[in-house]
């Protein structure tokens, strides 16, 4: 018999061979054991007939972001229209709201736009390709983690400016 591709004992042993420290997460999101760095346990829990769903958090090799539903997706236009070599990765959620990721910036960051969240380390994100109550998580852009990240500034800056357009446009924030 044909075993199918287990993308997510990829994505888990690709995540910890760039130094992002991965948790086994169930279908609803929550955290199931601990944080693991290691090749060889993240082998042990994922590459199983019926793996768990796949959780990281930020770390020194990457910032995970939440943007805002309209200024995230007007945001993340602009950063296109600027043709980068460097895609973020970045999925919607199912509020709306988009969930981003990044090289950790180099420097304070100057202000962000508003309800732009840094997902502070050790608090888990379940990300693509897990299984959620609501369906297959789906990376928009590069695929993670295995393209470079673009820096915080670059991506951020786009938001922050998407939400001044749209402010200047409509009067106030949707």
């Amino acid at each position: 018999m044909i075993r199918r591709r287990n993308a997510l004992l990829d994505t888990s042993l690709a995540c910890v061979e760039r130094g992002i420290p991965v948790h086994a997460a169930t279908i609803t999101g929550a955290p199931d054991g601990d944080w693991i760095t290691d090749v060889d346990a993240a082998r042990a829990i994922w590459d199983v007939d019926e793996p768990p769903n796949l959780a990281i958090t930020s770390c020194p090799a990457v910032a995970i972001w939440r943007l805002p539903r309209i200024a995230g997706a007007y945001g993340k236009r602009l950063y296109e229209q600027e043709r980068p070599s460097v895609w973020p990765p970045t999925m919607q959620l199912p509020d709306g709201d988009w969930i981003t990721c990044t090289l950790p910036p180099d420097a304070e960051l100057g202000p962000l736009a508003t309800g732009v969240e840094h997902i502070e380390s050790g608090v888990p994100v379940v990300i693509p390709p897990s299984t959620t109550v609501d369906g297959r998580l789906r990376w928009d852009g590069a695929k993670f983690p295995l393209h470079p990240l673009p820096s915080a500034d670059a991506v951020l800056s786009k938001v922050l400016l998407a939400e001044e357009e749209y402010v200047e446009l409509h009067g106030q924030l949707g």
